[in-house]
């Protein structure tokens, strides 16, 4: 069975170092599992390559905003 994506939602809004960034909490059909995705909040660009398994933390969006060679 094809899992596709049931909804998608903000749930954290967060100011690290200048950059507004979003948290976006998806769920899919088929299973009880989520998955969080961190976006540009100017843009709705996707920051995350893979998603996270849980909701990151400031630790965790500062680390991947350090990798982040994309315009801001």
């Amino acid at each position: 069975m094809k899992q596709r994506i049931t909804s998608e939602t903000i749930v954290a809004t967060h100011d690290i170092d200048g950059r507004r960034v979003q948290v976006q909490r998806l769920t899919w059909s088929g299973t009880s599992g989520l998955s969080f995705d961190v976006l540009d909040a100017a843009t709705g660009a996707y920051l995350t390559d893979e998603s996270f398994d849980t909701c990151p933390d400031e630790t965790q969006i500062r680390l991947l905003l350090a990798q982040d060679r994309g315009p801001h």
